[in-house]
């Protein structure tokens, strides 16, 4: 027996082909996926096929002789990220698998692709490239008599990639497809990936992967250097920018809070790869700098790994990136793990990660370091001051603006202010505009999180195209995502006072006159008052604070009735439960900057009633109806599609779904870096 080894879309399938029908040699797969069936005697195959590391084989057959296919990796990961999206799992979006595949975050990917190629390169007899295995696929075949016996080939039988694509290949997982046509033979040809890797995308990956691929001598292009040289060029001037951070102690949860946590963590998970970029965290009392969170499976993955030579306590102490009481938990961590049985490990570990303790978790991290790096004002301005670029998240966070001569990049989220100024408080106005006045006095950059919101600046304001950049927010598909509608959730329907076992409608904001709840009750009372069967028992569930303007906000609606449903401020940990078994989400507000309830709730395959303004079909796509706000009856009959149409919800719950998809909070951090790099590039 011996391996073919390589990381996935590099032509594994197509050499199998080849071994078949030109030397009659059949294989089979060695993987641990729980989903696909596993050959029981793969291992009496002359031949067996894996992308798994090494160290992940069985250890009884780790040693067999092994030949390694490696295909250019900026070829192989847009593959793999169209197979994801095609195939593995459809509806998801091209962009966000390739980063995710780039990234290959705690191990996954099979390791990444460098990782993969690091690890079969040294193992391997035999190393075959892709390029060279498409040019002459015999003359590369032939290189495995060196560790098999082959027989003579039959080079009549050598199939095309067009025969295999459309035709009934004894290999390949699409070849029980209906209409025989398989999507696993996409391409197959070298260099693709030009057509595809954005700018931004491809020079993450040149960072990450651009010193294996210069060793299998695969140059990089012009865009990222060109003339193959290192990515990591000592001369590779570093771009410091500040991001003011007070936002992120306040005690309120809104969405700007939310915005910056989760763009914090997104800069996280990629400044590490990205050498040339200094990014630190200021508010008045400190700067800190914005290290890496601690990857967990990763460190358990180098603690298992090390264990036989190195005490794991040393293991832990020697990792730079940890504060000491996270080397304790580390530590507490990796020792229940090896205690307590598999199966109530695992129980635990989803418990941690789907409740409220990594938030918790996170927020003491970020206390932690915040007093770890306390300064006063004037060393906290004297640091500021040397910064390339000032990231301000919210332009009400004016005060400090002349302190520094710095260039400025404010983050707009709408212009409520101007376009419903009645809908506020005079203070609230004021506010608003005299932050965006100081930033346009200074001549600043403005980030808009929509194309609305941007268009809206434009109109406003008159600002050349250069200072404006878009930049998407996403909803966290870690939290947010489509759970089991059956599932029991009467404990919610205990702490918010309403019956899960019913339909309802959900509501999500603070309550104020913009968000348009009075019109929303009103659909909701006509809806109930029409008699449409088997809807009676559905509920309107109000879900948020007590905002501003609510005098006379509900003045002549009867509220009194126990299928309206007001539950108070909703706990952040209950918030993916509520949406993901809600019928849909009724977000039929005057005017949004965004729309984040909507994307949190389409990212749990909930579709949604949404005012057809500003930022909402931009946000919202075909994941929902479309409504006049200021029509009752419009949204009443929205409502009822939503309740009474089966087939109409199955298709916008997935549309929903799909189109949530396309945002993610890694991409808003990569396209912010990259916003970033242009206004310092200036």
């Amino acid at each position: 027996m011996i391996w073919l080894a390589s990381f996935p879309r590099s032509g594994n399938t197509f050499f199998r082909n080849v071994l078949y029908e030109v030397y009659g040699i059949e294989s089979s797969t060695y993987h641990q996926d729980p989903q696909r069936e596993l050959d029981e005697n793969f291992a009496s195959y002359r031949v067996v096929k894996t992308h798994e590391l090494p160290s992940k084989l069985p250890e009884q057959y780790r040693e067999m002789p092994a030949v390694y296919l490696v295909r250019d990796g900026r070829d192989s990961l847009v593959s793999i990220a169209h197979h994801r999206k095609d195939i593995v799992a459809p509806g998801t979006d091209f962009y966000n698998n390739l980063l995710e595949a780039i990234l290959a975050q705690g191990g996954s990917f099979f390791g990444g692709w460098s990782e993969n190629v690091r690890a079969w390169t040294n193992k391997a007899a035999v190393v075959i490239r892709f390029e060279d295995l498409i040019e002459d696929p015999i003359r590369e075949v032939e290189k495995l008599r060196a560790i098999i016996d082959l027989p003579q080939p039959n080079p009549e039988k050598l199939p095309t990639f067009k025969q295999l694509k459309f035709g009934q290949p004894q290999y390949g997982a699409g070849k029980k497809a209906k209409g025989n046509q398989t999507k696993h033979f996409r391409r197959g040809k070298a260099g693709g990936w030009r057509d595809e890797l954005s700018p931004e995308l491809e020079k993450l990956l040149w960072s990450i992967h651009g010193p294996t691929l210069l060793q299998h001598g695969y140059p990089a292009s012009t865009r990222v250097g060109g003339g193959g040289q290192s990515p990591s060029h000592p001369d590779l001037p570093v771009r410091h920018v500040m991001i003011e951070s007070s936002k992120l102690f306040s005690q309120d949860n809104d969405g700007v809070k939310r915005y910056l946590v989760e763009l914090v963590r997104g800069l996280q998970t990629l400044l590490p790869h990205l050498p040339e970029w200094r990014v630190e965290l200021y508010d008045r009392k400190s700067v800190q700098p914005l290290v890496a969170p601690v990857d967990e499976s990763a460190s358990e993955t180098v603690i298992e790994e090390d264990f036989k030579t190195k005490d794991d306590k040393e293991v832990i102490k020697q990792d730079r990136r940890t504060m000491g009481y996270e080397k304790q938990l580390l530590l507490l961590k990796t020792t229940v793990k090896r205690v307590v049985p598999t199966t109530v490990y695992g129980w635990l570990s989803d418990y941690y990660k789907k409740g409220p303790f990594r938030s918790w978790l996170n927020d003491f991290k970020l206390l932690a370091r915040r007093w770890k790096f306390t300064k006063n004002e004037e060393e906290v301005f004297a640091e500021v001051a040397q910064a390339d670029l000032i990231h301000i998240p919210l332009p009400q966070h004016f005060t400090e603006a002349d302190r520094v001569e710095r260039p400025l990049l404010v983050t707009i989220h709408d212009l409520t202010h101007r376009a419903l100024p009645e809908y506020h408080t005079a203070a609230n106005v004021e506010l608003a505009e005299r932050g965006l006045q100081t930033f346009l006095d200074r001549q600043s950059d403005f980030l808009a999180v929509s194309q609305s919101t941007k268009d809206d600046l434009q109109a406003a304001y008159q600002l050349p195209e250069e200072r404006l950049h878009l930049v998407h927010e996403a909803a966290d598909p870690g939290v947010f995502y489509p759970r089991d509608r059956k599932e029991d959730i009467g404990w919610l329907g205990k702490k918010y006072g309403f019956d899960p076992r019913a339909p309802y409608i959900m509501c999500l904001s603070t309550i104020e006159p913009r968000k348009n709840l009075r019109n929303t009750i009103r659909a909701f009372i006509q809806l109930k008052a029409s008699g449409l069967p088997d809807q009676q028992a559905t509920t309107l569930l109000i879900c948020g604070k007590k905002g501003w303007k609510t005098d006379d906000l509900f003045a002549g609606l009867d509220l009194n009735r126990p299928d309206i449903v007001f539950t108070g401020f909703v706990d952040d940990v209950h918030l993916p439960y509520l949406y993901a078994h809600a019928r849909c989400l009724c977000y039929a507000s005057f005017y949004e900057g965004f729309g984040l309830p909507m994307l949190e709730a389409m990212r749990c395959k909930t579709p949604v009633i949404y005012g057809n303004n500003s930022s909402l079909p931009e946000v919202a796509g075909p994941g929902g109806l479309p409504v006049n706000p200021h029509d009752a009856n419009d949204i009443e009959a929205a409502m009822c599609r939503i309740l009474t149409d089966e087939e109409e919800w199955q298709r916008l719950s997935h549309a929903a779904w799909q189109q949530a998809n396309t945002f993610s909070w890694l991409k808003t951090a990569l396209l912010t870096l990259e916003t970033y790099d242009k206004i310092i590039g200036r």
